[in-house]
C-alpha cells in the first residue's frame, strides 16, 4: 500500500472510531440521564450478553454462547429481585466477595500460567458469573446515584489513559510481553497512581472522606483498583492471545468488541461496589 492510500485508510479508520464512540456515548449518557434504573439495567444487559457471545467466540465454542447468556440472564434477574429487602445484602455481598477473590487471586494465577479456561463447564460458569457480577455492580451503583457509578467507571478510564500516555513516553520495561507487548511497568504504575488520585478527589466530592485515615485508606484502595484494571485488561488479552484474535469481535466498528471495551470494568466494578458497600447503603 502506498503512502497516500495508507493515509486515506488511517483517516477513514479514525472517522469510524469517532462515529462509533460518539454513538456509544450518546446511548450511555442518554440512558444515564433518563434516571430509569430499568433502562440502565436493560442497556447493561445488552452489553453483558454481547460480552458472553464474544467469550464463546474466543473460546472457539460458539455453542456455549447460549449457555453463558442464560447463566448471565438468570443471575442478573435473581440479583435484581434481591435488591428489595435488607436480607439481600449478605447474598449480594457474598457474590461480590467471591468475584473479588477471583480477580485478586485466581486471575493473576491464570495469567502466570498463560492460560484462561473457557472451555470447561467450570470455566464458562465462572466467566458468566464475572459478567453477571459486573451487571449487579453497575445497577447497584446506579441505584445509589449516577455520580457514584460515574466515579467508578471514570477511575478505570483515568487509569487506562494515564498508563497509555505515560507508558508511551517513558515506558522501558515490558509488563507482560507474551500477553500484551504494548504495556509497560512504568505505564502500569502511572495508571495506579492516577487511579489513587482520582479516588481521593471523587470520594471527597461525594462526601465519603470524613477522616485523614479514611482518606489514606481510599487512596490505597484506589491504587489497588487501578491495579485490578490492569489485571482485567491482561486477562482479556490472554483470552484473545489463546484464540489468536486481535479483537474480541467486530461488534463496535473501529473499536473491536464489547469485551475489548469493558475488560477492566469487569474487574473494577464489582470490587469497587463491595468497598463502597462498607460506607454506603448500596443494597437499598
Amino acid at each position: 500500500m502506498n503512502a497516500p492510500s495508507a493515509a486515506v485508510t488511517k483517516k477513514s479508520d479514525l472517522k469510524i472510531r469517532l462515529i462509533t464512540a460518539l454513538a456509544l456515548a450518546a446511548v450511555v449518557i442518554g440512558t444515564l440521564a433518563s434516571g430509569s434504573v430499568y433502562a440502565w439495567a436493560a442497556l447493561v444487559t445488552v452489553f453483558c450478553l454481547a460480552a458472553a457471545w464474544e467469550g464463546a467466540r474466543l473460546a472457539q465454542r460458539p455453542a456455549i454462547a447460549l449457555q453463558l447468556a442464560m447463566t448471565i440472564a438468570a443471575v442478573s434477574f435473581v440479583g435484581f429481585q434481591l435488591f428489595s429487602g435488607a436480607q439481600s445484602a449478605s447474598v449480594l455481598s457474598m457474590v461480590l466477595v467471591a468475584v473479588t477473590i477471583f480477580w485478586c487471586v485466581i486471575a493473576p494465577l491464570q495469567l502466570s500460567k498463560r492460560f484462561v479456561d473457557l472451555s470447561s463447564i467450570s470455566g464458562r460458569v465462572i466467566f458468566a458469573v464475572l459478567i453477571a457480577a459486573a451487571w449487579l455492580a453497575a445497577v447497584a451503583l446506579f441505584r445509589v446515584s449516577v455520580w457514584h457509578l460515574v466515579a467508578v467507571v471514570v477511575l478505570t478510564v483515568v487509569a487506562d489513559v494515564a498508563a497509555y500516555f505515560f507508558g508511551r513516553r517513558f515506558g522501558r520495561v515490558k509488563l507482560a510481553p507474551s500477553i500484551s507487548p504494548g504495556k509497560s511497568r512504568e505505564g502500569a504504575i502511572a495508571g495506579i497512581v492516577a487511579a489513587s488520585a482520582w479516588s481521593i478527589g471523587a470520594c471527597a466530592h461525594l462526601g465519603l472522606i470524613s477522616t485523614l485515615s479514611l482518606g489514606v485508606a481510599i487512596a490505597l484502595l484506589g491504587g489497588a483498583l487501578g491495579a485490578l484494571a490492569v489485571i482485567g485488561d491482561l486477562w482479556e488479552s490472554q483470552l484473545k492471545r489463546q484464540a489468536g484474535a486481535k479483537d474480541s469481535s467486530r461488534l463496535l466498528p473501529g473499536h473491536g468488541g464489547v469485551l475489548d471495551r469493558i475488560d477492566a470494568h469487569l474487574a473494577v466494578l464489582p470490587v469497587a461496589t463491595l468497598l463502597m458497600s462498607l460506607l454506603l447503603p448500596v443494597w437499598k
